[in-house]
């Protein structure tokens, strides 16, 4: 029991203290938040390390900066290793640190960024672009948690609908035919002004009569040419409902 009490702790405060500012205002919290966008956060030297502490938002001003005896290693450069299958825990480390060391020349401290001339390239979270036009994932949401939400969050893009409604299944929410075999619909983003590379579908295959011999054909279109299809099976021999990750590769990644 203490030892969750402790760690829950721990997780409080390591998660506030990532958080950005929510209302800088003066010159030196903006100046914080400056700092958080480059690698180097921490400031270290010879018996001294601040572990990359912010005194921001409330937290006090640390009295002393010493560095613990044991204590953590300071963070690499770069990012971690991709999730592929080869990777593992014997050799994560390692990988991580050979990518830093390669790369050290991509990623600067403050310090650095300002003796380069960068002193006014901050940007806020909110301003950098979306990775994707439209996504969403029900119930991932705090505000997708039922099929009229869904329905809501679709409506702006559907060009015309034929049997499709949002569904809620035994507790498993989505965008589900409910008129049957023949039921289509289709969506369309206008103004589009960054390249779009894939469409993925989170669709959700399982078992019995309902699902038998399910299948869904997908088009995606730019003007009148046509830049992926695929048909997708909606059942499976598991006694099971499992969602599964499809995603459409689109030709050049030409904007839609």
């Amino acid at each position: 029991m203490v030892w969750v009490v402790a760690f829950n702790l721990m997780n409080l405060v390591t998660t506030y203290c990532s958080l950005p500012p929510s209302d800088p205002q003066s010159s030196a919290q903006k100046h914080q938040i400056h700092r958080r966008h480059h690698a180097g956060l921490e400031t270290k030297r010879p018996g001294l390390w601040d572990y990359g502490y912010q005194p921001m938002d409330g937290l006090p001003t640390l009295r002393r900066t010493k560095e613990l005896e044991g204590g953590p290693k300071q963070k690499p450069r770069g990012i971690p290793p991709p999730l592929t299958d080869d990777l593992s825990l014997e050799h994560i480390t390692q990988s991580w640190k050979e990518d830093g060391e390669s790369n050290d020349h991509l990623w600067n401290t403050l310090k650095e960024c300002i003796d380069q001339g960068h002193v006014n390239d901050d940007v806020g979270h909110e301003t950098l672009p979306k990775p994707c036009i439209y996504s969403w994932v029900a119930n991932l949401e705090r505000r997708l948690d039922n099929p009229k939400r869904i329905a809501d969050k679709l409506k702006p893009y559907i060009a015309s609908n034929e049997g499709w409604s949002a569904a809620d299944d035994n507790g498993k929410l989505g965008w589900a035919p409910s008129s049957g075999l023949g039921s289509k619909f289709a969506m369309e983003w206008k103004g589009i002004t960054q390249p779009v590379r894939a469409v993925t579908w989170m669709i959700m295959r399982s078992y019995g009569e309902k699902w038998e011999g399910s299948k869904l054909k997908v088009e995606v279109w730019s003007g009148t040419t046509r830049m992926a299809s695929e048909e997708i099976v909606g059942f499976h021999d598991k006694k099971t409902s499992e969602t599964y990750n499809i995603k459409m590769k689109l030709a050049d990644g030409e904007k839609k």
